[in-house]
């Protein structure tokens, strides 16, 4: 019914020269500036806040694009592919059940952070198994794992999602990545190669790790983490260090304020209200201490009592 493509690595010349165009999260102005049919991008619009559903939730209700018109986005991951796949489920008229539609409330849990309250400190992972169960659990870790396969294409990573989508079975070689990637975050982690510390700021934590999926570690220990992949391998193919900044929940953190002070000393930082990180091409030269202490001063100003269990 449609046609796939990602404009992060697409002619755009030939992009804008072929049929209509409808984004899903284009966050490059430039090239959301392709999309004549508009933009599905909730939490990075101007009208971006936590009350905004993840673009797969807003596929949902948002109006189809007419037939042989063209998906786009940026950035191929779990939300973005199961926006795409929904929309290609509705214009071939396949039924949004009430099994689907709470599929597309995990990932809009996961993706948005709205999780509920904050559980508290807790102790860290021991095994796969733990750390599966979070993040939405293994299904959603083997279509996210998908969506962010540089070896498939867009129309592969699609059709994954919306086999999900209806069946609830994920696809199984990314299963078997995700459980083998939750063992090397438990092995990272219990080798010391992954290190989740507390900071000074008692609602604070850091995770220093090479895994991907790291960042939830920080959440046993804080409502806002301050993440560093020391070893990045960015989409130009460089490599350095790269900073993912998060909180659980808006209350706890003012992150665009952080990321407006980490941009004056570092061009490049962005992202969406609850989740920040430097520059996307280009490996980070600021010093954790800094960009904790920078995090650390836009907590709210009030001092609150941390939750325990």
């Amino acid at each position: 019914m449609y046609e796939f493509i990602d404009l992060g690595i697409a002619d755009h010349d030939a992009a804008a020269d072929g049929p209509p165009i409808l984004g899903v999260e284009v966050t490059d102005p430039e090239l959301a500036a392709l999309c004549a049919l508009g933009n599905i991008d909730p939490q990075h619009g101007p009208d971006a806040g936590p009350a905004q559903p993840c673009a797969a939730a807003a596929a949902l209700s948002h109006p189809l694009p007419p037939p042989g018109a063209r998906l786009a986005t940026v950035r191929p991951d779990l939300d973005s592919v199961c926006a795409m796949a929904l929309l290609d489920m509705r214009a071939r008229g396949v039924a949004i059940d009430e099994a689907v539609a709470e599929r597309v409330r995990r990932v809009d849990r996961v993706d948005s952070f709205r999780m509920g309250p904050w559980p508290g400190r807790r102790p860290l992972p021991e095994t796969a198994e733990d750390i599966l169960a979070e993040g939405g659990g293994a299904d959603l870790r083997a279509v996210a794992a998908a969506g962010t396969d540089r070896r498939r294409g867009l129309a592969e990573k699609v059709a994954l999602a919306a086999a999900w989508l209806q069946t609830g079975a994920p696809p199984e070689s990314y299963a078997d990545a995700a459980a083998s990637s939750a063992q090397r975050l438990a092995d990272s982690l219990r080798g010391g190669r992954t290190k989740v510390c507390p900071t000074a700021f008692p609602e604070v934590a850091t995770v220093v790790s090479p895994e991907p999926g790291a960042l939830g570690l920080g959440y046993r220990l804080a409502p806002v983490v301050v993440a560093l992949n020391p070893d990045f391998r960015f989409a130009n193919g460089k490599a350095g260090r790269k900073f993912t900044v998060a909180r659980y929940a808006p209350r706890h953190a003012n992150l665009d304020a952080a990321a407006t002070e980490l941009a004056r000393h570092e061009p490049g930082w962005g992202g969406q209200a609850g989740i920040k990180g430097s520059p996307q091409d280009r490996g980070s030269e600021l010093a954790l201490d800094m960009v904790v202490a920078i995090v650390g001063a836009a907590l709210p100003q009030e001092p609150r009592k941390v939750e325990t269990p």
